[in-house]
C-alpha cells in the first residue's frame, strides 16, 4: 500500500528578528518526500542564509543521489564562515519518507526526532546509530512507517522555551516528546498537536520567543489519487470516450462536478442522478448519486466554494471542517489526495459565459486555473486534461 507524508509547519521569530533563522524546505523526489529542517547559527538574517544554504544543498545533493558523506562534506566546504566565531555551522534533520513506507531521518546537532508509532513514543536511537562523518556526530535512523504514524523535527528554541524563567533549564526534550505524544493521540492529528506545543512554547517565552523556534510535524497516511471531471467535451461524440476514460481510473477516488457532466456521465453508465436535498446550502448545489461515482456535484458554484474553503483553510485536510455539502466533501478530497486529475471539458454553459468567447475565458476554465495553482503550491502533483 502506498504512503504519503503530510506535512505541518510551525515558527515562531526570535523577539525583535524579522527573520527566523530556521528554515525549513519540502520536496518530493521520485516517489519520496524530503523535508529538512535547519538552524543556522544565531539568529536574524545571517541565521536565515546559514538554513536556507544548507537545506537547499541537502535537497539538491540527494536529489541527485549524492551520498550522506558527501553532502555533509559539501556542507563543510560550502557554508559561509562567522567572522566572530570562525566557524560555518548550521544543524540539521532530515526525514525522507517513500512511498513504499521506507523512513529514515537524519539528525546532526538538533533536537532528536521525536517518533510516535500505535500511540507510543519511539527511542530514535533504538532504530539507528549515530556516525562519524567529517568529524559530526549524525544519528542515521531507518524504519518502515506505517499509515497513523508521526514525526516531529524541532529546532532548540522549542526545548529552550522558560529557560531561566518558568523553568531552570527550558522546557526540554522528554516533555516537548510527551506533550506531543498526548496532543497527537488525543487529536488524532500531526497538525493540532504541532499548534498545541507551539502556542505552549510561546507562552513559555512570555510571548517574546529567546530564540528562533520551529516544528515539523509529519504524518504518515496511505496515499490517495483523485480524479475530477468537469464540463462536458466539446465535441458530444467525444462523450463515450471521456467517460470511458474518467472510469478507467481504477484506483482514485471518482468526482463528476456539473450538472451537464453529471449527466453524460449517468446516460454513459445507464443509469438515473439521485439528489441527496439534505445536502444543500444556500450557496452550494445538493450532490447527487450515480454508482461507480464517489462524488457527483454542481460545478461553477460548488467550485468557488472549493476554492473559498481552500483559501480559507489551507489545503489540510485536518484543518477543513466535516460536512456533507457538495464543496466540502469535494475540498477534503483534494486534501487528502497527493495526486490529482483534472479532465476539463471545453463546451461552454451560455448560462455563465457568452458562448462566442474563446474558452480561456469562461468562468469554468479560470476557476480551474485558480484551483490548480492553489493544489500545486500546497505540493499536490496536478495533471490537467481537456477535451
Amino acid at each position: 500500500m502506498p504512503i504519503r507524508a503530510g506535512v505541518t509547519v510551525k515558527q515562531l521569530n526570535k523577539y525583535g528578528e524579522e527573520l527566523c533563522g530556521d528554515t525549513v524546505k519540502i520536496k518530493k523526489i521520485s516517489g519520496a518526500t524530503i523535508v529538512v529542517l535547519s538552524d543556522g547559527l544565531g539568529s536574524g538574517v545571517k541565521a536565515r542564509i546559514l538554513s536556507s544554504l544548507t537545506c537547499e544543498i541537502i535537497v539538491t545533493l540527494f536529489e541527485q543521489g549524492i551520498d550522506l558523506k558527501e553532502t555533509v562534506h559539501t556542507l563543510a566546504k560550502t557554508l559561509p564562515v562567522c567572522k566572530v566565531r570562525g566557524i560555518a555551522y548550521s544543524t540539521f534533520t532530515i526525514c525522507i519518507v517513500n512511498e513504499d513506507g521506507e523512513v529514515r531521518i537524519i539528525n546532526y546537532d538538533g533536537p532528536p526526532p521525536v517518533i510516535i508509532k500505535r500511540g507510543q513514543l519511539i527511542d530514535p536511537r533504538t532504530l539507528g546509530a549515530y556516525k562519524n562523518i567529517e568529524g559530526r556526530k549524525i544519528l542515521d535512523v531507518r524504519f518502515k512507517g506505517d499509515p497513523g504514524d508521526a514525526i516531529f523535527m524541532m529546532s532548540d528554541g522549542v526545548l529552550h522555551a522558560g529557560l531561566g524563567n518558568l523553568m531552570n533549564f527550558g522546557w526540554g526534550w522528554e516533555n516537548v516528546a510527551e506533550y506531543l505524544r498526548k496532543a497527537f493521540v488525543k487529536y488524532d492529528s500531526s497538525r493540532k498537536a504541532v499548534e498545541n506545543v507551539m502556542e505552549l512554547t510561546n507562552n513559555y517565552y512570555g510571548g517574546q520567543p529567546g530564540d528562533d523556534s520551529t516544528l515539523v510535524g509529519i504524518r504518515i497516511k496511505e496515499k490517495k489519487n483523485l480524479v475530477i471531471f468537469t464540463g462536458p467535451p466539446l465535441d458530444p461524440a467525444m462523450d463515450s470516450y471521456v467517460v470511458n476514460r474518467f472510469l478507467s481510473h481504477k484506483d482514485a477516488t471518482k468526482v463528476v462536478c456539473g450538472g451537464t457532466t453529471g449527466n453524460i456521465v449517468a446516460r454513459e453508465l445507464g443509469q438515473e442522478i439521485e439528489v441527496d436535498l439534505s445536502t444543500m446550502l444556500d450557496d452550494v448545489p445538493p450532490v447527487g448519486k450515480l454508482e461507480g461515482v464517489d462524488l457527483v456535484a454542481e460545478g461553477v458554484l460548488t467550485l468557488k466554494k472549493v476554492i473559498a474553503i481552500l483559501k480559507k483553510y489551507g489545503v489540510d485536510a485536518e484543518s477543513i471542517p466535516h460536512g456533507k455539502d457538495g464543496a466540502t466533501l469535494m475540498a477534503r478530497m483534494l486534501a487528502e489526495s497527493e495526486e490529482i486529475t483534472l479532465m476539463v471539458g471545453q463546451r461552454i454553459n451560455p448560462f455563465y459565459q457568452n458562448p462566442s468567447l474563446p474558452f480561456d475565458m469562461s468562468v469554468r476554465h479560470n476557476l480551474i486555473t485558480e484551483l490548480v495553482s492553489i493544489l500545486e503550491k500546497a505540493g499536490k502533483k496536478v495533471t490537467v486534461e481537456y477535451f
